[in-house]
């Protein structure tokens, strides 16, 4: 096929100078003749000057509704995708036509290559990201069928008008699992992906580590999506990442050392470190949506502003004392909200992960203060025999709620009511700071089940109209005798144990201390 045949699109926003070295680059090419279109995604976007390409200005909606618009107003038979920050070597037009050539099937879509641009830093996380086909997936194609869960938009060719047809990108995805949901609609529609390594783009972008844990908040939105539009698919991401809990990971030292010529064993515990490191990032974006959705169904009308910051403004009033918090925690819907915002903080993920690393799955767990029940649904979800304990209030009746709708049979104790024992864990996250014998608490605990995990709350000057303060120490000591099996300090002020209800031997206590007095050296405690 002839050069004039070829229409390049290009999405590009706020990366000006990139897109111009991309552009200088296309200009350079080894065929001349075909067209550029530079779709800018954005009307609030200020355009600079770009001689020799057509340029198109778009509503903001993301890099898929931009090489819609792309496609749309090109005329030429086929379409090439290019990311603003993929610089082509010289004779990629050239390769990707040539293909075409070779095929010459409506339904052929030519996959060239990326690789890293020699700018890019070589560092231990970008080490990872190719090792582990975080990003592309080059090295799992055999052959030269690559797969429609390859088709890579950032440098891909295929004819337009069956592009099109099949109906381009999904403008529900903003941004990242466009190219993965186009791809199985196009392979539906009978495309062949095929793979042209000598079609080299180079990607000139870096990461570090703040920015990749932004990239992936966006991708778990991303795949949240396409779970809900394929349920067919597993979500791949969520399940690698959900992997890491409840395991003993690897220190955050080997992340340092990725990359090296290691043997496979030491490789894949420095890969397994980097993604138990971002896997609160993603997990959290992940899970959060399905929290706040829930909501919204089950208050229906209520659902409204002034409605959801009622307990805040109350609780931030200074006048409002512990006793009336109790009583609004019991007796008001408005703090359903609260309790579904810090569900979806992921302030608790550690927490759940000790309880996961104590036990298998199956085994029987009480969520004993569960709130609306959030953390003992995501032990469900991973298996586990979850019961659910508390005061009969609105959070209780939401949580039948839930488990209704989700088709999962469930007791919800009242806990002024007998609350069976026999379990092999008791957990009660974010309670002991609230009630007026801690205690009497534990020991209600210790009744119930084989293992007890708690979290001790460090008293700060914020935190004074709403929580009591807690006796940390005379509770570490009681914890102590009773025989420590796990501690670490998070967040520099919450204490997390995991203890035996029966007395310690004189080793245990001594054991306890010394793991207690390690872990307090890893992170400051917060300042009351």
């Amino acid at each position: 096929m002839r050069p004039a045949d070829l229409t390049v699109v290009l999405p590009t926003r706020d990366r000006w100078p990139i897109l111009q070295r991309t552009l200088r680059a296309l200009a350079g090419q080894t065929v001349g003749g075909f067209e550029v279109v530079v779709v800018v995604d954005g009307a609030d976007q200020s355009v600079p000057d770009l001689p020799g390409v057509r340029v198109l200005q778009v509503e903001h909606g993301g890099p898929g509704a931009a090489r819609n618009a792309g496609a749309r107003v090109g005329t030429t038979p086929l379409v090439l995708f290019l990311g603003d920050d993929m610089i082509p070597r010289p004779d990629l037009v050239e390769r990707h036509l040539a293909r075409h050539d070779a095929g010459r099937a409506p339904e052929l879509a030519v996959l060239g290559a990326v690789q890293w641009h020699k700018e890019v830093p070589r560092t231990p996380l970008r080490a990872w990201i190719d090792a582990t086909g975080m990003q592309f997936d080059y090295a799992g194609i055999v052959g030269e069928d690559a797969g429609w869960g390859r088709f890579y938009s950032c440098n891909v060719s295929l004819d337009r008008e069956f592009f099109l047809t099949a109906g381009g990108f999904d403008p529900e995805f903003v941004y990242y699992y466009e190219d993965l949901d186009a791809g199985l609609r196009l392979g539906q529609a009978g495309m062949r992906l095929v793979h042209e390594p000598a079609a080299v783009a180079e990607h000139l972008h870096s990461y570090d580590e703040q920015q990749y844990a932004r990239r992936l908040v966006g991708i778990a939105a991303g795949e949240r999506l396409m779970a809900a539009k394929h349920p067919q698919l597993r979500p791949f991401f969520a399940q690698r990442f959900a992997a890491t809990e409840g395991v003993r990971l690897p220190s955050r030292r080997w992340r340092r050392v990725t990359g090296w010529p290691l043997p496979a064993p030491l490789r894949t515990r420095a890969h397994d470190a980097w993604l138990a490191h971002f896997a609160p990032a993603f997990l959290d974006a992940f899970e959060a949506p399905e929290e706040l959705a829930e909501l919204q169904d089950y208050l229906g009308e209520d659902y409204d502003e002034r409605l959801l910051q009622g307990h805040q403004q109350a609780v931030d009033a200074e006048e409002h004392a512990a006793a009336d918090e109790l009583t609004f925690y019991r007796t008001s819907r408005a703090y359903l909200y609260d309790l579904t915002v810090f569900a979806m903080s992921g302030t608790k993920r550690p927490y759940r992960s000790m309880v996961r690393r104590l036990t298998p799955p199956g085994a029987r767990l009480l969520d004993y203060g569960c709130g609306i029940g959030s953390d003992g649904l995501r032990l469900r979800a991973a298996g586990y025999d979850v019961s659910f304990a508390d005061f009969a209030n609105p959070s209780t009746d939401y949580l039948r709620w839930r488990l209704a709708r989700r088709g999962l049979d469930a007791p919800v104790h009242d806990v002024e009511r007998d609350v069976p024992g026999g379990h092999d864990l008791v957990y009660c996250f974010d309670v002991l700071e609230h009630v007026d014998d801690p205690f009497g608490l534990l020991a209600r605990l210790e009744s119930l089940a084989d293992l007890v995990v708690v979290n001790l709350l460090e008293p700060t000057a914020d935190d004074v109209h709403v929580h009591k303060p807690l006796p940390v120490r005379a509770l570490l000591d009681h914890i102590l005798a009773r025989g420590l099996v796990s501690y670490r300090l998070h967040h520099g002020r919450s204490h997390l144990v995991a203890y035996r209800g029966r007395p310690a031997t004189a080793r245990e206590r001594v054991g306890g201390r010394m793991r207690i007095a390690r872990d307090r050296l890893r992170q400051p405690r917060a300042r009351p």
